[in-house]
């Protein structure tokens, strides 16, 4: 297994030396290979060539006096092909400028003065190399969580075509639909990805509910639709660990909440319903609305959004309404664009 490299640059030989001798005599880095560079071109096809072997990069250290590339341009560079590396930038005192650019771009981790003390510069690169093993434990949690979730989304799509063809598409169209309220109403990326994911998962309970229930072409007596509000409960059973993210149980649990307290399960009013519960409450009745069910026909586009109108303030959270309104009118085909993957 390759070792991660941690890259050092400077157009000083004597400087290169010191600085690996250093680090190779340090026990600490005994699980990390040191890379050299005389320049900053140099450096950057170093990393390229690193990357393409799939070997990960934690540190780069560069001097910032060198003839042919600044410290401080090759470090915006070498951030631009490998951004969660830890920049570490060598300069003396009449560098400040350099540090400054650095810093206002978000680039570096930490400078060092040369001459430099050598239990800092231990420290230093220490640190760095703890921060970026702890962010690669985070990322490697993560994905696992995503996988996860991914696996159960898959299942809960199978089983559904298997058990309802419509409800299977209902699913997939949720998620886009989810996705298109959240990005329109500024939440931020990772957001965006996570409810576009796990709104799948919103009615996962029903696999608890009996299926003449679910599929009964009439109106459901009280008991009927007693039994129906037990899946959001349901769902949350199923998903309620402490490995699957807070948003995926939140959906689950409050997307039939209503703006107003008149839904089920807690009667939650307004913003304590979470956001994203909020989101997928709009999401779902629109869908629903638009296409046939069991016991309605599908209603139009318009009638649709005349329907989710009427439930502004009501069901639904009257900022999130005026943004799916708005943001629908933009496009032209909404029924065909929630069909496909955006």
């Amino acid at each position: 297994m390759n070792k991660p490299r941690i890259i050092c640059v400077d157009d000083e030989a004597i400087i290169l030396q010191s600085l690996k001798q250093e680090l190779k005599s340090d026990p600490f880095f005994q699980d990390y290979a040191i890379e050299v560079a005389d320049s900053g071109p140099r450096a950057l096809q170093l990393i390229e060539e690193l990357l393409q072997e799939d070997i990960e990069i934690p540190i780069i250290i560069s001097d910032q006096r060198m003839p042919s590339m600044k410290g401080d341009a090759f470090l915006v560079a070498a951030h631009n092909i490998v951004p969660d590396a830890y920049k570490i930038l060598l300069t003396g005192y009449s560098d400040l400028e350099a540090v400054v650019h650095l810093v206002n771009q978000d680039i570096l981790y930490r400078y060092i003065s040369k001459p430099w003390d050598r239990n800092d510069l231990s420290l230093t690169l220490r640190t760095a190399c703890k921060a970026w093993n702890q962010k690669r434990l985070i990322a490697a949690q993560q994905n696992k969580i995503e996988n996860l979730t991914m696996a159960m989304v898959t299942t809960l799509e199978s089983a559904n075509f298997f058990f309802d063809e419509e409800t299977g598409n209902h699913i997939r169209r949720i998620s886009r639909i989810s996705a298109f309220i959240a990005e329109k109403a500024g939440c931020d990326e990772e957001f965006v990805k996570n409810i576009r994911m796990y709104a799948p998962l919103h009615d996962i309970g029903k696999v608890g509910v009996g299926k003449e229930i679910l599929l009964k072409p009439a109106s459901l007596t009280p008991e009927e639709f007693e039994q129906i509000k037990t899946h959001v409960v349901i769902g949350h059973q199923i998903i309620n660990s402490e490995a699957i993210d807070s948003i995926a149980k939140n959906i689950v649990l409050y997307h039939h909440e209503k703006w107003a307290g008149s839904g089920y399960v807690n009667a939650l009013q307004g913003k304590d319903i979470p956001l994203e519960a909020r989101i997928v409450s709009i999401a779902d009745v629109f869908d629903a609305l638009v296409n046939k069910r069991v016991y309605k026909p599908a209603f139009s586009l318009e009638k649709a959004l005349e329907i989710i109108e009427s439930e502004r303030g009501k069901s639904f959270d009257p900022h999130l309404v005026e943004t799916f309104l708005h943001a629908v009118a933009q496009l032209d085909d909404p029924l065909s664009y929630f069909e496909e993957d955006h």
